[in-house]
């Protein structure tokens, strides 16, 4: 919302004219402006309050050239927000953030791994399971789920989008930590 969009919800809310709502819109913005220059404190209960705040000076660097400069001490303007205009914003219905897609190799371990229990209870490891997914950094470790049915050449390939997988001619290769499971190590 912007200034002409408060004045018309102002003038609507109080039943006045436009021009009238700009003129107490503009009155209320001067003044809290001309109070807090001269070193007052303006509280609005439940809105907040706006007063000055002493900035020392301090030494920083230009973020282009690393060059550091001098910061002169300043006086500027700060608001803090009223508990009632908290409880309010607090109250009003958020959007969840939207989540990022799972990453397919890993919910197929989760799942694999999740189904193979033993009789009490543990968790059993599966040697033949555990299989290096070509194409991702850093050689994560991928399930047996992964792989293409015995009739088709090759093993599914993860690509670096989730939810993307593309058929590759070379089979996957066994990671080192399955080559110690075979082993019995």
């Amino acid at each position: 919302m912007n200034r002409s969009e408060l004045v018309r919800a102002v003038a609507e809310r109080a039943g006045s004219e436009e021009a009238a709502a700009r003129r107490h819109v503009d009155a209320v913005v001067e003044t809290v402006m001309e109070r807090v220059s001269a070193g007052e404190r303006v509280i609005i209960t439940g809105f907040g309050t706006f007063d000055r705040a002493s900035r020392p000076a301090r030494k920083a660097r230009n973020p282009h050239t690393g060059v550091p400069i001098e910061v002169p001490a300043a006086e500027v303007p700060r608001f803090r927000v009223g508990q009632t205009f908290r409880n309010r914003v607090g109250q009003s219905v958020s959007v969840p953030e939207e989540q990022p897609a799972p990453d397919p190799v890993v919910a197929l371990v989760a799942e694999e791994s999740a189904s193979k229990k033993s009789k009490d209870g543990k968790a059993v490891k599966d040697s033949k399971a555990v299989k290096t997914v070509k194409g991702i950094k850093g050689g994560k470790k991928a399930k047996k789920g992964l792989e293409k049915p015995k009739g088709e050449k090759g093993a599914v390939k993860a690509t670096k989008r989730p939810g993307k997988a593309k058929a590759s001619a070379k089979p996957a290769k066994v990671g080192k930590a399955s080559k110690a499971v075979k082993a019995g190590k």
